[in-house]
């Protein structure tokens, strides 16, 4: 199965000689990281205004301009996850050393992640609480510390084991897109097709894969908790609950909005 192995971009951190952990070695790949992600967002409005044209230059909410041009930053991240990830399913040590293994791509994957959840935990969620409220504070900030363990190094292997997870977000951006345009600009099939393969990937990605892979983590985990720090498997078990919590509460949300979508079609043909 392809696989990558090393990281090209070590040789870019001017102290790569005298770095002595996963982390002094890209510390310089999280900053670039968190930088390229607050860019595409300046880049996002001539994007937006490309795609959609008159349906977002006529916007006169400041909010809802600012929402979209996030949604471009989230939509780039989702796709450069999956990018990422699919290689590391296929490294040996996913298998044969899963908890305490590490390699540079690994790192690479956890820097170019991390440094996304900095720019989202202190531009959106912090600095922009009103538009997202605790349950996205929350994730940003449980994303980042669960990522982040791995630089230690804790089961840096299994990083595509929940990056995968964004399998599911180029969904989810373009049905945030598609709701907020004005009604008959996107076609009723692409809008159903879009919403079929959002539940779908979202339910087998975060719920089913997502309850399996915490699982295995952990019964990884509980077996060698007295060679990791104390108090470090708790604290990503409770995050990783917390997590797992709102994705079924997400999921539910979008399978009620279906539902009332569904059932009132009917309705208006009587």
């Amino acid at each position: 199965m392809f696989t990558i192995e090393g990281d090209p971009f070590l040789k870019y951190n001017p102290y790569i000689d005298s770095a002595h952990s996963i982390l002094e070695k890209h510390w310089h790949e999280i900053v670039a990281s968190a930088v390229l992600y607050h860019v595409i967002l300046l880049l996002s409005p001539t994007i937006n205004t490309l795609v959609f044209k008159e349906h977002y230059t006529s916007i006169t909410s400041k909010k809802l301009k600012l929402n979209f041009d996030i949604h471009i930053a989230a939509l780039v991240q989702s796709l450069v996850s999956i990018g990422l990830c699919i290689p590391m399913f296929g490294h040996p040590l996913f298998s044969s050393d899963p908890v305490f293994g590490s390699y540079d791509f690994a790192g690479f994957t956890a820097s170019v992640t991390c440094g996304y959840f900095i720019w989202d935990l202190f531009y959106c969620c912090v600095y922009h609480f009103d538009m997202f409220g605790l349950p996205y504070l929350f994730h940003a900030c449980a994303a980042l510390i669960v990522f982040g363990s791995t630089y230690l190094p804790f089961c840096q292997p299994l990083i595509p084991s929940f990056l995968i997870f964004e399998a599911s977000t180029p969904f989810v951006n373009m049905y945030w897109f598609f709701t907020r345009l004005p009604k008959g600009v996107i076609n009723d099939t692409v809008f159903m097709v879009n919403g079929i393969l959002l539940i779908v990937s979202f339910f087998l990605c975060r719920i089913v894969w997502g309850l399996y892979a915490a699982y295995r983590t952990f019964s990884l985990c509980f077996g060698v908790t007295d060679q990791l720090p104390f108090g470090l498997v708790p604290l990503i078990l409770v995050l990783n609950f917390g997590l797992n919590v709102l994705n079924i509460h997400w999921f539910t949300k979008m399978v009620t909005l279906a539902y009332k979508k569904f059932s009132a079609a009917p309705k208006k043909q009587d």
